[in-house]
């Protein structure tokens, strides 16, 4: 029909009509009838409201009509319709972009079938090569049907961009359900990796590599099926890496070692690191290295191991996570020959995968919570718990004696043993029986730790003590009670166990109460982490929180001795990003305060108290040659515990990096321990030119011995020298405490110090900022 008549017709229903040149473009594309227009009329004199009716209005109307599309109602209103084809194909919606491609939903002018066009840039300038790889790819893949490959069909150039025309799959890429969800569950991984790995093996034997498997390319349909794009594509239009810092890092994530700088192409190998990156990836919900640096991001894959998956994902099995391990390995011959040889070692079958993907795509189609069948790790919330195993602890026989009796206070010894006074009218028999008696009604006091708030904040507001957890979680989590009633965690045989981006932990008490285990429970719990708190995070802060080990058993076997924290990063590669704070803490256990794998670029301790422990900070390994570990140390008093900093040294051959110490008014009251202690193979004689310590308006006790070395616990502690050391404003002198050593953290205050001091305020804790945390513990009953 012509335009003119177009016109008229719509200008009889006294509605402004559409322009002439709006007509000629939507009837020249096809995208609409004249029909179509008279029956949006309606919809137009709705929209304008007594304003004329433009064409903006009229292509808002299209757009409700669902004649046109929202991506084609943008390119018609900025007069760009030429945008809306590409040879005999029209565009009708963008399905994704990179730095080098755009894909478009499309469909033929004559046809109503549906495809998908992508449009991308060649780094080649030699146009008949590429078209002679691209007719080879296509050659090698006819008559390749797959459920989990969308092969490309057509591949041809227009103008100096590659065009690229494949079968358009209605699904949703799994990078658009991370972002929405967070880390996939192990069942869905291991069901996405099964159908995965059957398409590569498909592409295997037609000697086809993938070259580009992330997770943009891999879409997951509605009826559970996972299928790889762009198969072929990457490694023609970009055989070899090119490096540039001006791309997002994403485009680095899952490049094979072998692939930087090398100049080699993309092979099963690196195609076999890809599909472990990806998969790696959804289990933790981020790539194996964070940096925002490009350039970084590819030195961490080649200089770098990527981590074991359990050490963000504990939940995952065993032999997914060594599965992941062959997969991301550093050197090409350490993963599986093949493809079908990796197949064949996949924990699972392919068999129920679909219903297990269908199940799991199915939950983003409704915004109700998840069905209670999924597993663990995929409970509701912005930062779901993971994993949730609870120990319930069995009642043990304890006393604490009378408030007001300062005479019967616990008892502390050099391995924090705090003991009711003996009584002799009080057999073993007695107590036993006495423990076995209380043991329901104790456990019933118990609760599990609530679920995290939309905050990713656990409110403990109950003075009932809660069972020690095991949380996995996503993101921030925050762990707090009141100052005036803070809340209490038992610990019993297995720590409290968290897993998170940051954890923040504010007036808790971590408490084991110990008994005489018998020797089945001893062995048992041999292989245990003795910890009271077991944290896996990049950054820690503690405030206003308790670590100590109570004992309850006056027999003479010995009991489990307890560290307070044991910490690790989840990333160790970022170092920037970890950090430990703590602030108004009291540390009262017989092992190491702080247990940490790695040095965090930052520690700070802040009103802190530190009684009895064998060490203060416990550092499994030295700062890395390239690192410096600054220690920040205010107000923090260590009575009559081991060194402020002990330090394992098994290599010998290690230079280890900086170590800068600055303590202000701290008090250091060691018992027979050097303040720096190295346990192990001897440091080298220049060691200490690396370590320095600041100590202004600190104290320490006359005999104070610096730096030390033992070979082993057993062995005798050498005083090492410190002539290279930088030591400035530490005083050494006499200073006395309030009273005796006990729990009451103002007993640890100090009332006088024959040192000079620039403060009228003392060194060490000041009290005030301390919870009760005495009057929670005398708080338990038997």
């Amino acid at each position: 029909m012509p335009d003119a008549l177009v016109r008229k017709r719509i200008s009889q229903t006294l509605i402004e009509p559409p322009s002439q040149e709006l007509i000629h473009r939507l009837t020249s594309l096809k995208l609409c009838t004249a029909a179509d227009l008279r029956r949006c009329r309606r919809r137009v004199r709705k929209l304008a409201r007594g304003i004329p009716a433009f064409d903006s209005v009229w292509i808002d109307a299209l757009v409700q009509a669902q004649k046109i599309s929202p991506f084609q109602a943008k390119a018609l209103e900025a007069g760009h319709p030429e945008q809306l084809t590409v040879g005999p194909y029209l565009l009708i919606s963008e399905l994704g972009h990179s730095h080098k491609s755009r894909t478009f939903i499309a469909r033929p002018s004559e046809s109503a079938d549906r495809c998908a066009l992508k449009l991308t840039q060649p780094q080649s300038d030699s146009i008949n090569q590429l078209q002679q790889d691209f007719h080879t790819l296509l050659q090698q893949l006819q008559g390749l049907h797959h459920p989990s490959l969308i092969l490309p069909r057509v591949v041809k150039p227009v103008g100096q961009q590659i065009v690229v025309i494949s079968h358009f799959l209605p699904s949703s890429t799994v990078s658009e359900l991370l972002i929405r969800r967070g880390r996939f569950p192990v069942p869905v991984v291991l069901s996405l990796g099964a159908q995965l790995l059957d398409a590569l093996v498909a592409l295997e034997k037609r000697r086809v590599i993938h070259g580009d498997i992330r997770p943009w390319n891999v879409r997951l349909t509605p009826s559970g099926i996972a299928a790889l794009v762009d198969t072929g594509l990457e490694p023609i239009l970009s055989p070899e890496l090119t490096i540039h810092s001006s791309l997002p890092p994403r485009c680095y994530d899952g490049i094979a070692p072998e692939l930087i700088g090398t100049g080699r192409h993309p092979d099963a190998q690196s195609d076999l690191y890809a599909l472990g990156c990806l998969l790696w990836e959804l289990l933790a919900g981020r790539p194996p290295f964070t940096t925002g640096d490009p350039l970084a991001k590819l030195a961490c894959h080649q200089t770098k191991t990527i981590p074991d998956i359990r050490s963000w994902a504990p939940e995952t099995p065993a032999p997914l996570a060594e599965m992941l391990l062959k997969l991301t390995a550093s050197q090409p011959n350490q993963r599986p020959t093949s493809m079908q040889a990796a197949q064949q070692q996949w924990p699972v079958s392919q068999q129920g995968s679909r219903k297990t993907l269908a199940r799991f795509h199915a939950s983003f189609q409704h915004q109700t919570t998840r069905s209670q069948s999924e597993t663990d790790t995929s409970r509701p919330g912005r930062l779901p718990l993971i994993a949730a195993m609870i120990f319930v602890l069995s009642g043990l026989s304890y006393t604490l004696l009378d408030e007001g009796a300062r005479n019967h206070l616990l008892e502390i010894t050099s391995r924090v043993s705090f003991t009711q006074s003996s009584s002799n009218s009080s057999p073993a028999e007695t107590a036993t029986e006495a423990s076995s008696n209380q043991k329901a009604e104790t456990a019933a006091q118990r609760q599990l730790l609530p679920v995290p708030d939309g905050n990713g904040v656990i409110l403990l507001d109950s003075a009932e003590p809660y069972v020690s957890t095991q949380i996995s979680t996503v993101g921030g989590l925050t762990i707090k009670g009141t100052a005036e009633n803070p809340a209490i965690i038992e610990i019993e045989e297995t720590p409290c166990r968290i897993v998170a981006a940051s954890l923040s932990l504010e007036n808790v008490i971590f408490v084991n109460r110990t008994q005489s285990p018998s020797p089945q429970k001893q062995s048992a719990s041999a292989g245990t982490s003795t910890a009271l708190l077991h944290v896996t995070a990049q950054s820690l802060k503690i405030k206003g929180c308790c670590f100590t080990q109570l004992d309850s058993d006056s027999s003479n076997t010995a009991a489990l001795e307890r560290e307070a924290v044991y910490w690790s990063p989840l990333d160790p590669q970022q170092r920037n990003s970890s950090q430990v704070h703590i602030q108004d803490t009291l540390f009262a256990v017989p092992e190491h305060a702080l247990h940490l794998t790695h040095t965090p670029q930052v520690l700070t301790l802040t009103n802190s108290l530190n009684v009895t422990s064998h060490s203060t900070l416990y550092l499994e390994r030295a700062p890395e040659i390239d690192q410096q570990f600054n220690l920040k140390l205010q107000h923090l008093t260590l009575r009559k515990a081991g060194p402020l900093v002990l330090l394992n040294w098994n290599d010998p051959t290690l230079i280890p990096g900086t170590i800068q110490i600055e303590a202000r008014d701290c008090v250091f009251d060691l018992n027979q321990a050097a303040l720096i202690q190295v346990r192990g193979q001897k440091p080298p004689e220049n060691w200490l030119s690396s370590v320095s310590l600041l100590g202004e308006g600190s104290v320490a006790s006359a005999e104070i011995q610096i730096a030390g070395w033992q070979a082993s616990a057993t062995e005798p502690l050498q005083e090492l020298s410190t002539l290279n050391m930088d030591i400035e404003g530490l005083s050494t002198g006499k200073f006395e405490y309030a009273a005796p050593l006990s729990l009451h953290v103002e007993d640890s205050v100090i009332t006088a110090a024959q040192v000079p001091r620039t403060s009228s305020l003392p060194p060490g804790i000041q009290v005030k900022q301390f919870p009760a945390f005495l009057a929670r513990l005398m708080s338990l009953e038997n």
